[in-house]
């Protein structure tokens, strides 16, 4: 708890904000981000939905702990379900100076494993929130830890 507690606090005064955005707070005119920390709460939903529908090119989302391709958060996963079942399409880029894998769409399946049935989908339509994501791409940046580790660095989505 207090790791995580640091780790937000630290990224939180490296980035240089004055506020932390919260869509939650009703404050119209706190601009939207366009660049987020992903944090697993209920919260980030309303962050992201606001950040997409400012209508910027770009919305990037940090990882304070960044994931593993095989671990990706849920919470991310029903945004890039809700994102391809919408038209949207992923590109996965690897570290630098390393060659693309032989199946970049193992990596996809991977990444939204668990948010491809149909029922699933059809939950991710009736909320409004995920409808901000149906005009978007997504990027995905891989890097290596020091361990030689493959993370998730950003999530990028693009408008189309």
């Amino acid at each position: 708890m207090y790791k995580f507690a640091a780790t937000a606090l630290l990224m939180f005064l490296l980035t240089g904000c004055q506020t932390i955005p919260n869509a939650s707070n009703g404050d119209a005119s706190t601009p939207a981000p366009t660049t987020l920390s992903f944090i697993d709460f209920e919260s980030f939903d309303g962050d992201l939905q606001r950040a997409l529908n400012a209508g910027t090119e770009k919305v990037t989302i940090n990882f304070l702990d960044k994931p593993s391709p095989n671990k990706t958060p849920v919470r991310l996963q029903k945004w890039i379900a809700k994102m391809q079942d919408a038209g949207g399409t992923i590109q996965i880029e690897t570290p630098p100076n390393e060659l693309t894998p032989k199946n970049p769409f193992a990596l996809i399946s991977m990444i939204t494993s668990l948010w491809t049935g149909n029922k699933a989908i059809k939950e991710l339509n009736k909320d409004k929130v995920f409808s901000s994501i149906d005009s978007r791409n997504a990027v995905i940046q891989l890097e290596r830890n020091s361990k030689g580790e493959l993370l998730i660095g950003q999530v990028v989505f693009i408008k189309r």
